[in-house]
């Protein structure tokens, strides 16, 4: 979805609990970061809410590292979508084992839809232009979602200092999925059907999954981690081979099926710790079963550094492209950044950076959703199908990020697509680097 963002103000406030007691920086007791946003969006409207992250150190003795971090989002659009997110991380709560715990309550009254299989499913993007003659709806590619979601994971070392770790967790996701009110964004927009409502019309989408439901899923996995630091590395690499069953008896809609997930991020410390290079690679592969198709969009992970974690296009994957453009039963996505501290200083006894980054971003599918196109008509069949394949989706881009006590990041990201096929532009206002 494209998104322009007018952020208005942000304000970083913190309280420190105990004093400095030598030269060497490091953070004790309780630090707070807030970031109250109002921000603009051509189809949402206007935006307001607030970020707060609450980090407890304690004695400082580990810092970086916290000991627990709270993260709290609470966002509304004046049209009526809002986000909910309530994100707890305790490295070390029970022994040596880490516990993180995420839930969400996210509403969008326009979500992006494209079809599956990337490019197999043209997007038109005349059918969004009101000057076109081919014109349907600005509205043409969207549909109503609600998403609830709780999820928590545990992760300890195989050793005492190991850098090998297991990894477990539960996924709760309840999905309500419908036709978008027009009405209460733009009640001028006509109320014709959306590429979603077509797909259920002609079977595209199974009756069965068209209104959603509810999946309980189970997570296992291991990984290799040697950053130097887990926010804003400068060396090492991280990587993580996920396992995600989804079983028939916890699936409203009876889904059984397995998938794999493979991440790898490696960092480089060019010059100082000032200048990083980074890559991420990651791929996404069923084993067995059928995916509802309002899950195709999930990627599977046990860190979240957004509220979501979808398909490629948008902020979390390849930034530029139309969020949710590619969606299938397998996919390969990779991100290369350059990123340059340029200024580092001390303001009132705390830690701020200014960094840049420049990315490059691409993904295509690997394993295409198998697509039942017997009931479109044969007029839409060659206006919105391709059959031959998808190809790759590439973006490229820069951004400006704002950290705080090596913690807390505030993130601007631009980025452009390089084929109208998947959009034009977007631009990012958030927290965290990418990975």
């Amino acid at each position: 979805m494209k998104r322009w963002f007018c952020v208005l103000a942000f304000v970083v406030c913190v309280v420190s609990a105990y004093s400095q007691k030598d030269s060497t920086f490091r953070k004790t007791g309780f630090n707070m970061g807030a970031l109250p946003v109002v921000s603009y969006d051509s189809d949402f409207g206007f935006q307001y809410g607030a970020l707060t992250n609450l980090y407890w150190y304690g004695d400082g003795s580990s810092y970086p590292k916290y000991k627990h971090s709270l993260y709290l989002e609470g966002s509304r659009f004046v049209s009526g979508s809002y986000i909910l997110r309530a994100y707890y991380d305790a490295p070390d709560l029970i022994g040596k084992v880490r516990l993180t715990a995420d839930l969400t309550c996210m509403h969008e009254l326009n979500a992006d839809f494209f079809g599956f299989n990337g490019r197999e499913a043209i997007f038109n993007k005349e059918f969004e232009d009101e000057a076109s003659d081919l014109y349907r709806s600005k509205f043409y590619y969207n549909y109503d979602q609600k998403m609830t979601r709780g999820m928590v994971n545990f992760r300890s070392a195989f050793s005492d200092k190991g850098r090998f770790f297991w990894l477990a967790g539960l996924n709760l996701l309840n999905m309500e999925l419908g036709s978008m009110d027009r009405s209460k964004i733009d009640k001028e927009v006509p109320d014709v059907p959306s590429l979603y409502d077509e797909y259920v019309k002609w079977g595209v989408i199974d009756e069965n999954e068209a209104d959603g439901g509810f999946n309980a899923q189970l997570n296992v996995g291991v990984s290799f981690d040697s950053r130097d630091r887990e926010s804003c590395p400068t060396k090492g690499m991280w990587t993580e081979v996920l396992l995600l069953y989804n079983p028939s008896i916890t699936s409203s809609n009876d889904a059984d099926y397995a998938k794999i997930t493979v991440y790898h991020r490696q960092y480089f410390n060019l010059y100082a710790k000032r200048l990083t290079l980074a890559y991420r690679l990651g791929w996404q592969h069923k084993l067995w079963g059928k995916t509802p198709y309002y899950l195709l969009q999930n990627w599977n992970t046990t860190v979240l550094t957004g509220a979501s974690s979808t398909g490629l296009g948008g902020a979390r994957s390849v930034r530029g492209m139309r969020r949710n453009r590619v969606i299938a039963d397998g996919e390969v996505m990779a991100n290369v950044e350059l990123r340059w501290k340029f200024v580092e200083f001390m303001l009132f006894k705390q830690r701020i950076a200014l960094a840049t980054n420049i990315f490059a971003d691409g993904g295509m599918v690997t394993q295409e959703y198998d697509v039942n196109l017997d009931g479109v008509p044969e007029s839409e069949l060659e206006r919105c199908f391709d059959l031959d394949g998808d190809k790759p989706h590439v973006s490229a881009g820069a951004g400006l990020k704002i950290s705080y006590n090596d913690n807390f990041t505030f993130s601007v990201d631009y980025g452009k697509a390089l084929n109208e096929q998947d959009g034009t532009q977007g631009f990012y206002v958030g927290m965290n680097y990418l990975f």
